[in-house]
């Protein structure tokens, strides 16, 4: 009798562990394929915006776009008023750190699994005061995994349909690095400077959601024309880095009623196989039980934090 019992549990914490195992999967590599798909729309969508005549081989390809878009002289660009949330923003291209991304207005949850968002309140990018951009480093496609790699210097291109703009890495405040840390409550870096920059933020550390790495840089040019009314004050919605990033705790409910879900096919195909023929029972429920722990996966993902 202890013996089955050990043998049941040993089965349970396997397929425990297996659950674990691929829902690890989904975040690192899963979420990816999302956010691929999201990036080339968002490209689709920026080429509307392009200089007519402009010539451009993949419509999918930010790099592409982003040439089409910097034949727009800036000095002479009309003013842009910020695009709806989920809509293109703008083109992000950082050499150092091979990085190639359409900017998404919005940072919320939803609007980040796109790609880096542009916080709302803050200036567009190319315009003058400091522009918020902020971007997963484990999951998403990770635009920001490596932004800890940044260093004084480095440039930071920027195309939106504006025109475009560079953008030079400044040390962090006292000190000869280009990155720094704050608390996920400190809106404080998204305040105007006095300067024209971008901050770019993300979780640090990597795999966490505790603090967050910042860097800034400077544009290297007069901005563009400001969209009116002018804004040079982080609002309300942007005083916290935390945005995007929280957890919905309304997703945890699905995501147990889909690994219920799983569960009782799997005990069902066990018992039907016992009584039956294995091979094809099990068959016809397999692909049923992977569609529940995929959507378990999905709600899993929306309940925790993001990072």
């Amino acid at each position: 009798m202890v013996a089955k019992l050990l043998g049941v549990l040993g089965r349970v914490f396997i397929l425990a562990g297996l659950f674990i195992l691929g829902f690890v999967a989904f975040q690192l590599w899963g979420t990816g394929i999302e956010e691929g798909r999201n990036q080339t729309s968002l490209s689709d969508q920026l080429t509307k915006a392009a200089p007519s005549g402009s010539r451009i081989d993949d419509a999918g390809n930010p790099a592409d776009v982003a040439k089409a878009l910097a034949t727009v002289n800036s000095a002479t660009a009309p003013s842009t008023p910020a695009p709806e949330e989920g809509d293109p923003v703008g083109i992000i291209e950082i050499p150092r750190i091979d990085l190639a991304r359409v900017i998404v207005q919005g940072v919320s949850k939803a609007d980040l699994k796109k790609g880096p968002g542009h916080y709302p309140g803050t200036p567009l990018p190319g315009q003058a005061g400091n522009s918020g951009i902020a971007g997963h480093r484990t999951t998403y496609g990770a635009p920001f995994n490596r932004i800890d790699e940044l260093r004084p210097g480095d440039e930071i291109t920027i195309t939106t349909p504006q025109g475009r703009f560079v953008y030079k890495v400044i040390p962090a405040p006292g000190s000869d690095t280009a990155w720094y840390t704050v608390k996920p409550t400190d809106g404080s870096v998204l305040d105007d400077k006095g300067d024209n920059r971008i901050t770019l933020t993300a979780c640090h550390p990597k795999y966490s959601a505790r603090q967050r790495i910042v860097v800034n840089a400077v544009l290297e040019a007069p901005p563009a024309p400001t969209s009116p009314p002018p804004v040079h004050e982080v609002t309300t919605r942007t005083a916290s880095l935390d945005e995007g990033l929280a957890g919905d705790t309304s997703a945890l409910l699905p995501a147990l009623l889909f690994v219920g879900g799983a569960v009782a096919i799997g005990l069902l195909a066990w018992f039907v196989g016992r009584h039956w023929r294995k091979v094809p029972t099990w068959v016809v429920a397999t692909p049923v039980i992977l569609v529940l722990v995929w959507f378990s996966y999905v709600y899993l993902d929306r309940y925790l934090p993001s990072i």
